[in-house]
């Protein structure tokens, strides 16, 4: 099974889980097809169970890594370096954005790729560790960084709040920046009815964080002629919202929660042809310990809990955003340029039977579920593009994770915004992490959308016909009856708990009558196998329906309260221009009863609640008499 080479918006790789130190003899139900030539694998066969009626299924990727593979195999093989070396753009000139993600059924070992374990570095810290190594004594130095601050400030095109590593982890100034005024972002801001975030701590040290595998033998060289700066951001996509993760949660006044204000996805004023997370938290890191530590202290942020299939189980979608930025180096200096490297981890697919989750937790998987849905639909859009001739549009703008992962996928239009420059589309690759001996349904639905390309094999199964016809007949002397016994039981040996009755050779008649029976039965079993599928097709696609209901009915309370919420603000606009206009005692006079005789001395500060709804249903009165 070959594929056409093609511009694939990812190129997939596929991992296989180890399995565990102990694990049942579980049936396995992924192979890898080993090659002629001896080169890495590229295809892996799904068996179905052995109870199963199913066809043998094999998918094509771009490679296969065995259970054996290393994080540093991974690393080298997905072309990570090349990524870097683009996002640097060592040779001058525009570079290119990269975009790392992995895909996988909840437990498949999706964030160990991405972030490691106790003992082994993941894919996150090891371009960490290339970049700075890359970068060397060309990063901007420390102490110039704050009076750069200002020139990065003006070029960011996602209105975001930029605070140096050091300032960042300084709990006074960190409450001064959340007390400040609004950010140039239309995102709504925490606002008075919020108390100030609690101090930050920071409970992990680098040296305490592994050191393996070690990447300091890797090279690549960087522009002599220009300073760099590495500003890092962090956010998660949570029920179809974006939040913050380098700022923390605060604790509202009024109901004391602690909670997040969702970030928006959009166009803005320096970024007009391509839309950005408006209103983030971003942090200038000068080194590799610096921006570990940042890293390490937005996932204490990061939502998760405990499910019945895995013990830590990401609630959201995590991106990790290293923008590199650089100026040519002279007594004046030059604008600031660059590109960004995208690590997503994103959360597993679930089955709420298995993870056996309930209440807030089963309204998380339900949009997960429904955002990975999506995304399989991309994903499979790009690899029917790649066996047609015909371009197919990609339908990434379904949800938010569509959209952060391909709306850079494309090249910038500069028609439609020529004072902007052109960009070049990202490079993408999405790492498909499966356990060979894991759920066949969850991980058979993972490979069907996310593969480069897919093919079928329905075993031969002989027939109902052949299988009598090759029973051989049976001798007389096998039904031999015991003159004593006119009416024989049969023997039947230890252990044995039925036996088979034998008729007698049939004539031709029975068995042409035996081979139609037979003909029929099988096409029988056809049709019921055809019910069975078109009934699985119809509950995905009633599972897609509630999931996309359930959207609505968000989109639908998530507008209805900003509408809510626009109309308290205008009347609270109202309300003090009625009470500088001197118009508050006319409405006193009109609503509040005459005994309590301090109405008309009451000054606008001192209004009662009682007195405000008063004001509230006669204002509201008065505007729809005038519409």
């Amino acid at each position: 099974m070959e594929r056409k080479a093609s511009h694939n918006l990812f190129e997939v790789y596929l991992r296989l889980r180890p399995p565990p130190t102990r694990h049942g003899d579980g049936d396995r139900i992924l192979d890898v097809e080993p090659t002629e030539d001896g080169s890495h694998p590229k295809h892996i066969i799904l068996n179905p169970p052995t109870d199963r009626r199913r066809a043998i299924e094999k998918f094509a990727f771009t490679q296969v890594f065995e259970e054996d593979a290393t994080q540093l195999d991974v690393f080298h093989c997905t072309e990570i370096v090349s990524f870097v070396e683009g996002v640097l753009a060592p040779e001058g000139g525009e570079g290119t954005d990269a975009v790392v993600a992995t895909l996988g059924v909840t437990g498949s070992g999706k964030t160990h790729t991405i972030l490691g374990s106790k003992t082994q570095r993941g894919l996150t810290q090891l371009t960490m560790d290339v970049l700075f190594r890359s970068i060397g004594e060309n990063i901007l130095d420390p102490n110039a960084a704050f009076t750069a601050q200002d020139s990065l400030q003006a070029i960011d095109g996602a209105e975001s709040s930029l605070i140096t590593a050091s300032h960042f982890f300084d709990p006074p100034f960190r409450d001064s920046v959340a007390s400040r005024a609004p950010s140039r972002a239309g995102t709504p801001m925490l606002s008075d009815g919020l108390m100030s975030p609690p101090p930050r701590r920071i409970t992990v040290r680098p040296s305490a964080l592994p050191q393996l595998p070690d990447v300091s033998n890797i090279d690549i060289s960087c522009d002599p002629s220009a300073e760099y700066v590495v500003i890092i951001s962090m956010y998660e996509v949570h029920n179809d919202r974006i939040y913050d993760l380098l700022t923390p949660a605060v604790k509202s006044g009024a109901t004391k929660e602690v909670r997040r204000r969702p970030l928006l996805f959009k166009s803005t004023e320096l970024s007009p042809d391509r839309k950005v997370v408006a209103g983030l938290r971003k942090v200038i890191c000068s080194s590799y310990n610096e921006a570990l530590t940042v890293v390490e202290t937005g996932l204490q942020e990061r939502r998760v809990t405990g499910t019945g299939s895995n013990s830590v189980s990401s609630r959201s979608h995590g991106f990790f955003v290293f923008e590199v930025k650089k100026r040519t180096r002279s007594r004046r200096p030059s604008l600031w340029e660059g590109n960004k490297f995208t690590i997503v981890d994103l959360a597993g697919s679930e089955r709420a039977r298995e993870a056996k989750t309930a209440g807030a937790t089963l309204a998380e998987a339900g949009k997960i579920n429904e955002s990975l849905m999506y995304l399989g639909q991309c994903l499979q859009t790009q690899s029917e593009a790649a066996s047609s001739s015909k371009p197919n549009i990609v339908p990434f703008r379904q949800c938010k994770l569509t959209e952060l992962l391909f709306s850079n996928s494309f090249p910038s239009s500069s028609t439609s915004h020529p004072q902007t420059p052109r960009r070049n589309p990202q490079r993408g690759v999405m790492i498909v992490t499966a356990d060979p001996r894991g759920d066949f349904n969850a991980t058979s639905q993972i490979l069907r959308y996310s593969a480069l390309a897919r093919e079928v094999t329905v075993p031969r199964v002989p027939s109902i016909t052949t299988t009598i016809l090759a029973q051989p007949p049976q001798m007389a002397q096998n039904r031999s009856v015991s003159p004593t016994h006119p009416h024989p039981r049969p023997f039947m040996p230890a252990g044995a708990g039925s036996y088979r009755n034998f008729s007698p050779p049939m004539s031709s008649d029975e068995r042409a009558t035996m081979e139609i029976a037979a003909l029929e039965i099988a096409r029988l079993s056809e049709e019921a196998d055809q019910l069975r599928e078109e009934v699985d097709r119809q509950n995905e696609a009633r599972v897609a329906a509630e999931a996309h209901l359930l959207t609505m009915e968000d989109r639908m309370l998530d507008l209805e309260a900003a509408i809510r919420e626009e109309c308290a603000m205008e009347f609270e606009q109202r309300l003090a221009l009625e009470m500088a206009a001197g118009r508050i005692p006319w409405l006193l006079s009109k609503n509040v009863p005459r005994s309590t005789g301090t109405a008309k001395s009451k000054s606008s500060s001192e209004v009662s609640p009682l007195t405000k709804i008063a004001i509230k249903k006669t204002f509201l009165s008065k505007i729809s008499k005038r519409k």
